[in-house]
């Protein structure tokens, strides 16, 4: 018998002397207990010894036959250039077929190894395995890191990515072999670096870990915000995790903190304006009321008129506070977005100097919006303000009004959004920008980046709380160098816009007429009374809601006007105005308020005439004749 290798019969009657009867009882004992199938080949391929067989057919009928005869047809070639390599080469080797038993895959995993005799390769031992359930495993594992949504890696413990499945280069932007050529803290932000490598450290040595938190830098440059939980394998000593892309939860998460934080500083603005109001008002009242009797070149004129002076000012800031909370009564009306940026348009190129230019963008068919003009006005300029301040060398500023429809996409991308059909305000600078902590606390009260003596803090903080007021939502987009961009959305009206006149129409302020005072604070009910009464008004005054309506009852003659402070204690001022309405059908009404909370301003009539405090004696005096002359 020729071998496939050339070999002499020798060869062969070594391979025989050595599978003798005693030899193969041998071998019988050997691989009794074997997992694989044992067989053994002559150098021309044919069997002649097998341990067992893998199907119904008895192994004296395999021994003796070619072993390719029992190989699958489509892999005939395969095992013979198996084979025959082992046989030249004297080195091992394997390779899988697929057998098709009664309509059942299976795969068989065949390793080829020598026999050597005296230095000569005498035959080769096979051993055969079932990798069917195996490899399915390897497949499942393989098919579901590929299609993981969850971001899976595999690191080894020189700090390389070892493996990356697809949702993880998705969601930096890399290809594999990008992320796996260079050590992978390069990639974690260099703030998060020493914590990243120091529970690297904590997982290898055993530590499995949950919920650590780092941020990856896209291939765009921006970064990812990632959970992850790590274990390591206590052979090889990788280190496998899996994490989850948390960038739009953390970023929610900060927006609801931060909206949190100011609804909490608007109530405590609120309230401090309340009081505030109060006693600005007594100031401010007092001080008018001194001055009308003295002379006016005279020394003490000079001292009322700075103590007035710097109640104005702290009127101006309280008035801030009251927009920012959201507690300013308002009285929207249609209003033409375009047309009221252009009527302020001569004050805010006095605001600016002559290196900022002013591009305006009217929106073409632009709708109204429900708002107060003067509140929007106040918004417009503190915004042309606050990029006036940004561009200390000049620069651009560009304001444009468009119609837009934020839809549930939007809403998506954006948690602070609502969906509608808005009149969009942006307002854009080519300043200083700010920087991500900056624009975080950009319209928090008092909050400012400018020195001493250069500004409130309020200026922002009034925006948002007078665009919320509004209903309307506003967003801020900076970068540090590259400029500011405030967004206004204010909802649209479907009304045609009015043109808004002054609220305080030239009146006499003086007349005769009973008027009725409620108000809780004893030096604001104290200055307003002698204001009335050095007007010519016969008056009365209550402490609170019920002693009014008490009084109102009591009163033999008519009384022609009431002014309620809309929160007084017990009874409030719309709770009072309803009783007064019973005992006198067609009584007048102003109603004053430092700050009121929207439960009580909605209680009001609708036509209500709100006055804010502080105001003037003249401005008190002025809407007291409008409303008896109605």
């Amino acid at each position: 018998m020729i071998g496939l290798m050339g070999g002499a019969p020798p060869v062969v009657d070594a391979l025989s002397r050595w599978l003798t009867a005693e030899g193969l009882v041998t071998l019988d004992l050997i691989t009794r207990e074997a997992l694989d199938i044992v067989g053994v080949l002559d150098p021309d391929l044919n069997v002649r010894y097998l341990s067992r067989t893998a199907v119904d057919v008895a192994r004296e009928d395999m021994v003796g036959q070619s072993v390719l005869e029992l190989v699958p047809p489509g892999y005939r070639e395969v095992a013979r250039d198996a084979y025959t390599e082992a046989l030249r080469t004297g080195r091992g080797t394997r390779f899988e077929t697929i057998y098709n038993d009664r309509g059942n895959l299976l795969i068989w995993e065949v390793r080829v190894g020598p026999i050597r005799f005296e230095g000569r390769v005498i035959g080769l031992i096979v051993l055969t395995d079932d990798v069917t359930e195996l490899r399915r495993e390897h497949a499942d594992r393989d098919r579901f890191f590929s299609l993981s949504l969850d971001l899976l890696v595999v690191a080894s413990p020189n700090g390389y990515f070892r493996r990356v499945n697809p949702a993880f280069g998705e969601a930096l932007g890399y290809t594999p072999d990008e992320l796996t050529d260079v050590p992978f803290v390069e990639f974690v932000h260099p703030e998060d670096r020493a914590r990243t490598l120091d529970v690297f450290a904590t997982i290898r040595g055993g530590i499995l870990v949950n919920d650590f938190e780092n941020r990856y830098r896209r291939k765009d440059g921006g970064y990812r915000v990632f959970s992850w939980r790590s274990t390591v394998d206590p052979v090889t000593n990788d280190v496998y995790a899996v994490a989850r892309d948390i960038t739009e939860q953390r970023a929610t998460e900060t927006q609801l903190r931060h909206a949190q934080k100011m609804e909490a500083v608007g109530q405590l603005a609120g309230g401090v304006a309340h009081d505030f109001n109060n006693l600005l008002l007594a100031i401010l009242a007092n001080a008018e009321l001194a001055m009308a009797g003295v002379s006016a070149s005279s020394q003490t004129a000079e001292h009322l008129t700075e103590i007035e002076s710097a109640g104005r000012r702290a009127a101006d800031l309280t008035k801030q506070l009251l927009a920012f909370s959201r507690g300013q009564p308002f009285r929207p009306v249609p209003v033409d977005l375009n047309q009221l940026i252009q009527s302020l348009m001569k004050l805010v190129r006095r605001l600016l100097p002559e290196n900022i230019i002013i591009d305006l963008i009217p929106g073409h068919n632009l709708a109204s919006v429900s708002a107060d003009p003067s509140q929007l006005e106040q918004v417009i300029v503190n915004l042309c303000v606050n990029a006036r301040d940004a561009m200390d060398r000049g620069g651009q500023l560009t304001i444009e009004t468009e119609n837009v429809l934020v839809n549930a996409r939007y809403c998506e991308a954006h948690s602070w959004a609502r969906p509608g059909r808005y009149v969009l305000l942006s307002v854009t600078d080519t300043g200083s920008g700010m920087t991500p902590e900056v624009r975080e606390r950009a319209f928090e009260p008092f909050f400012t980046t400018k020195g001493p003596q250069q500004g409130t803090g309020l200026g922002l903080s009034t925006v948002y709380g007078i665009v919320r007021q509004h209903g309307g939502m506003v967003s801020i987009y900076s970068e540090p160098g590259q400029g500011t961009t405030f967004k206004i959305y204010l909802p649209a009206d479907s009304r045609l816009a009015t043109d808004v006149g002054s609220k305080l129409q030239s009146a006499p302020p003086s007349g005769q007429e009973v008027i009725l005072l409620a108000e809780d604070d004893s030096r604001v009910r104290k200055a307003v009374i002698q204001i009335l009464q050095r007007a010519g008004y016969r008056t009365m005054a209550a402490a609170d809601g019920r002693e009014a309506v008490r009084l109102l009852r009591e009163q033999p003659d008519a009384v022609h006007l009431v002014i309620l402070d809309v929160v007084m204690p017990e009874l409030g001022g719309p709770e009072t105005w309803q009783l007064m309405r019973e005992v006198q059908p067609g009584l007048r009404a102003i109603f004053t308020s430092g700050y009121a909370d929207r439960r009580y301003l909605k209680r009001l009539p609708p036509d209500a005439d709100v006055l804010g405090k502080p105001f003037r004696a003249e401005e008190l005096l002025s809407r007291i004749r409008k409303r008896l002359d109605e």
